[in-house]
């Protein structure tokens, strides 16, 4: 009898056999082949990856996923066993980073990493085919790459006159046009619905809630704070009104948000991540073409100078002609992103004084029942602990005591989640391993406490 084809020992690479299977439907290429091979990573994740000692030793040295790749993980069906046995050994590291003296640098997100590589495959395949008979024409038909993805290639070397066609054909494409939100932030998002759920749940600006990291709740506020600004300020209206009534339009958002970082940000007109602009979107009920204006504006310029010749008969690095004001991919310049990271670092330095002054008190003989700091997240722990390591050993050992806290539970949950104690009744470890991934990092649940 025929056996049952084996499982893989790792995550297997999406088969690209060229340019022609890219260009199959409509939309962007690189967007739906990096889509499909973050699907098949993941799911390969939940068959076999969450117990592959290899994988589980790389996720060790980034702690975890990223918060929308976590978030995903959550929400696949068996997750609460799968992830309960994970996170005891992410627990573990993480205590053996707290405990360690020095700096500490983390991986980066496997998963994070994967897509990247795949998206990057695409694109290498699309351009490397672009010459080639009927492909050129193929590509116009499906509606070519979205706007990050552009960026992503303008990092490709040895591209410069296939980079420049397909801005003139993107340009040409969306002049007189409303600009797609899929075109502009690129598809598909499916964290977005997640993450507006989460933000609707925050407490309001300046309020703390217990189990929550308060550096990730007062960035998640930040950056909630510099949505509504922006949304408020009418951005949609100043579409078309040229860069003078962009930049008012920006300064009514100053005057409309009450969040100090997210108002300084807002002074410098940028463009918004994909993120973000999907964000905003979903603050207009879904009508993606609402807040959609000023940012095509802001592209469109761009695009104009990849579309020159001139631009790439001069030689140089393709993401050098994007210059002005516009990030490269990344979102680096969103200024949400700026308003979420400063409403951040204002805490956690709050916290760090915190800290200095509490660690004084055991020299005078009182030590406060709860210092303040305990409840920071280990990744942020972890940057108080970089920038002041004396003031942030008190809160890296509280955590470390957490942590093992966690452990205890998550071990208790295990063993009555195997068959010969299944009988046996269950309490809160059982919702051990949602604490667990908030304890790792806060804004996996978009900076509150777990629900």
């Amino acid at each position: 009898m025929p056996s049952a084809a084996p499982v893989p020992r790792g995550p297997s690479v999406l088969a690209l056999g060229g340019v022609g299977e890219l260009l199959t439907r409509p939309g962007c290429p690189a967007c739906r082949y990096a889509a499909e091979a973050s699907d098949r990573y993941l799911a390969w994740f939940a068959l076999e990856g969450h117990a592959d000692p290899v994988t589980i030793t790389r996720l060790c040295a980034s702690l975890g996923m990223c918060a929308p790749h976590t978030r995903q993980l959550m929400g696949q069906p068996g997750a609460a066993a799968r992830l309960t046995a994970v996170y005891r050994y992410l627990l573990q590291a993480a205590r053996e980073q707290l405990g360690r003296p020095g700096r500490h640098r983390l991986a980066d997100c496997p998963a994070c990493e994967h897509d990247q590589a795949a998206a990057g495959r695409a694109l290498d395949t699309l351009l490397d085919g672009l010459p080639e008979t009927g492909v050129w024409e193929r590509y116009v038909q499906v509606g070519g790459l979205c706007w990050p993805h552009v960026r992503a290639a303008a990092s490709l070397r040895g591209h410069r006159h296939a980079l420049a066609r397909i801005a003139q054909a993107m340009a040409a494409s969306t002049a007189g046009q409303r600009t797609s939100l899929d075109m502009l932030a690129g598809s598909p998002d499916h964290d977005a619905q997640e993450r507006a759920r989460l933000r609707a749940a925050l407490p309001p600006a300046g309020r703390l809630v217990p189990g929550a990291c308060p550096a990730c709740l007062t960035a998640a506020q930040a950056e909630l704070t510099g949505l509504t600004g922006l949304a408020r300020a009418g951005l949609p209206r100043a579409a078309g009104a040229g860069h003078r009534r962009r930049e008012g339009a920006l300064e009514a958002a100053i005057e409309a948000t009450a969040e100090d970082a997210a108002g300084a940000a807002s002074r410098q007109a940028g463009c918004l991540c994909a993120g973000h602009l999907r964000d905003m979107a979903l603050m207009h009920d879904g009508h993606d073409g609402a807040p959609l204006g000023w940012e095509a504006e802001g592209q469109a310029a761009v695009l104009a100078r990849l579309a020159q010749p001139p631009a790439w008969r001069r030689g140089g690095h393709p993401a050098s002609w994007l210059g002005g004001r516009h990030p490269p991919a990344g979102g680096g310049e969103c200024p949400v992103c700026r308003a979420s990271e400063r409403g951040a670092q204002r805490e956690l330095e709050r916290h760090r004084v915190a800290l200095k002054a509490a660690r004084a008190l055991p020299a005078s003989g009182a030590r406060p029942a709860s210092r303040p700091g305990q409840e920071l997240c280990v990744r942020h722990v972890l940057a108080v602990l970089a920038s002041d390591p004396a003031a942030g050993r008190l809160a890296a050992d509280d955590a470390v005591r957490h942590g093992g806290d966690l452990i205890g539970e998550l071990t208790e949950a295990f063993r009555k989640g195997t068959w010969a104690f299944r009988h046996e009744s269950r309490g809160v470890e059982m919702t051990a391993w949602r604490r667990a991934a908030a304890f790792l990092d806060g804004g996996v649940f978009g900076g509150g406490p777990p629900a």
